[in-house]
Formats: C-alpha cells, sequence, structure tokens
C-alpha cells in the first residue's frame, strides 16, 4: 500500500480520545485492523476506523445530522477548500480509494455531509471542469475523475448511520441537455440524509417525461439541477408546460445549480427556491419536513 492515504495511529488516537498506546493495543488485540507501509509503520483505512467507532460508540456524534445546518453554513464561509486538494490530485489520478479515504477522514474529523459536498467535491469537480475547459485536461481525465467521485462518494454513504425516515418522497433530475449526473446523485443523498425516499432520474431528463413521474407518484418535492443551459426558449417553454401540468399538486421546485446563479435565467423557470450549496438543500428539506 502507499505510505499517504490512510489515518496514522496518532490521528487515530485524537480521533477516538485515547492514546497512541491504547489504539496499538486495540490494534495486538484484533479490535481495528490496520496495515503497514513500507517503512513498518501502522496505517488505518478510513472506513475500519469509522466501523470500529460506531460499534465502540467512541469519538462520533450520535447523529451525523444533529448539526444546524445555519451555523455548518457559516463555518463553510469561513474555511474554503483551495483548489489542488489532496481530494483533487486523487480524482484526476483515479485514485477511487484515496479519494473515498479523504472523504471519510473529513467526516470522522466532524464534517457534516453537505460542508463535505460544498467544500470538498464541488471546487475539486469545479477545478477540474475548468481544466478541462481549458484543454489541460483531455475528456477521458474528466471521465475519470468524476467515476472516481461518484464511486468515493458512495463510500463515504456507506458509512453514514441510517436517519429516521420520514415517509416522503422527492425527485431529483438534471435539466434536458445536461449531461452531468454527480449534482443530482449529491442531491439525493443530501436529501436521503434528511430521511426522505428519493428518486434520482439522473441528467438529461426532459421536463415532458418527468411530468408523467410526478403526477403518477405525488412527491413533497421536486429538486432540477442544471449546469449549463443550452436552449433556453425551447426549455423554458417546457417549463411552463410542466408547470401547469402538475400545478394541482402544489409540489415545491427546488433549482440548483451553476446556470441558476444567473438571476436572468431564473425569471424564465419560477420556482419556490434556488439553492446556492446542497447545505441549502439540506436547509430547505428539513423546513419542509416541519410542515408536513
Amino acid at each position: 500500500m502507499t505510505d499517504l492515504k490512510c489515518l496514522t495511529t496518532k490521528e487515530v488516537a485524537r480521533l477516538c480520545r485515547v492514546s497512541d498506546a491504547t489504539v496499538k493495543r486495540w490494534e495486538a488485540a484484533g479490535l481495528v485492523r490496520s496495515e503497514r507501509t513500507s517503512g513498518g509503520h501502522r496505517r488505518f483505512r478510513a472506513e475500519e476506523i469509522i466501523r470500529f467507532q460506531r460499534e465502540q460508540n467512541l469519538g462520533l456524534k450520535q447523529s451525523h445530522g444533529d448539526e444546524s445546518v445555519v451555523s455548518a453554513a457559516a463555518r463553510r464561509r469561513e474555511n474554503k477548500h483551495p483548489f489542488g486538494s489532496p481530494l483533487f490530485k486523487s480524482l484526476v489520478a483515479g485514485c477511487e480509494e484515496a479519494a473515498a479515504n479523504v472523504l471519510i477522514g473529513e467526516y470522522l474529523q466532524g464534517k457534516s455531509l453537505t460542508e463535505i459536498f460544498d467544500d470538498l467535491i464541488c471546487p475539486a469537480m469545479r477545478q477540474i471542469g475548468e481544466l478541462w475547459m481549458e484543454g489541460e485536461l483531455t475528456i477521458s481525465q474528466e471521465h475519470l475523475a468524476t467515476r472516481t467521485a461518484h464511486n468515493s462518494i458512495y463510500k463515504l454513504r456507506n458509512t453514514l448511520s441510517v436517519p429516521p425516515m420520514t415517509g416522503e418522497l422527492a425527485v431529483c433530475c438534471a435539466m434536458e441537455g445536461d449531461l452531468h449526473e454527480l449534482p443530482t446523485h449529491l442531491a439525493q443523498i443530501t436529501i436521503e440524509n434528511e430521511g426522505w425516499e428519493v428518486l434520482n432520474f439522473g441528467a438529461n431528463t426532459p421536463l415532458k417525461c418527468l411530468a408523467k413521474e410526478i403526477l403518477q407518484r405525488s412527491p413533497k418535492a421536486i429538486c432540477i439541477s442544471a449546469t449549463i443551459i443550452g436552449n433556453l426558449e425551447p426549455l423554458a417553454r417546457d417549463y411552463k408546460c410542466f408547470v401547469e401540468r402538475i400545478g394541482k399538486l402544489r409540489i415545491p421546485i427546488i433549482f440548483g445549480g451553476r446556470a441558476f446563479n444567473d438571476k436572468s435565467i431564473r425569471q424564465y423557470f419560477p420556482a419556490e427556491f434556488y439553492a446556492q450549496s446542497f447545505t441549502e438543500v439540506a436547509e430547505f428539506t428539513q423546513k419542509s419536513k416541519k410542515k408536513v
């Protein structure tokens, strides 16, 4: 294994609030597994530590959703993650395990799920997209990084405890013509983390088809993302028809993504809420949960 991507004995001790010697005794007793670097030093995988903490009730918060999203957003503004981060490097290199260790390690350090999305994943993927646009990365590299991000996020997701389910349903998708799958997956996981069931129709979803699903399933919220909007006028017409078709259900619509940062675009797509971050998506979902 490499020497860089896993937790050291000292880091595990700090996370579990014990001494280095205690961690070594745990390992010797077989309670927690480690691997050795080429230099003979112990390294612990993030997934292994989070498993052990859950079993022993050590170090972790009782619920990963117990922190106010408002305080999380305030802290996020103070701690912007720089470009060229370890996560960025792992994604570009296609190192799924290393990327997952970065995400899980941040969770172990106390970051909330939406902070990880907003502070780590989004800046890294934005930089990857910009480098591709500038010709510094090939389309193959961009695809590899995106796939690595998907897989590492699901590894993070599998470490989280299951929240109490509310019985409410939300629908997610990306606008027709938008081929970006990742934002819809992050929105799905964010909303699921609040105890909702989510149907994710993925990228490039025609609104005409979406309307049929909405009328059939009657969700409590609709979340639509768009990184770019190409054919503005046809999409605006389709959206107007979409709203008219589902209007009697009075379902709140959430828009997110870079395209809707432009207020001139928003006027073509009126909605209840325009989310600027996944923390705001979580906050909107929490408020909606209180109303139902």
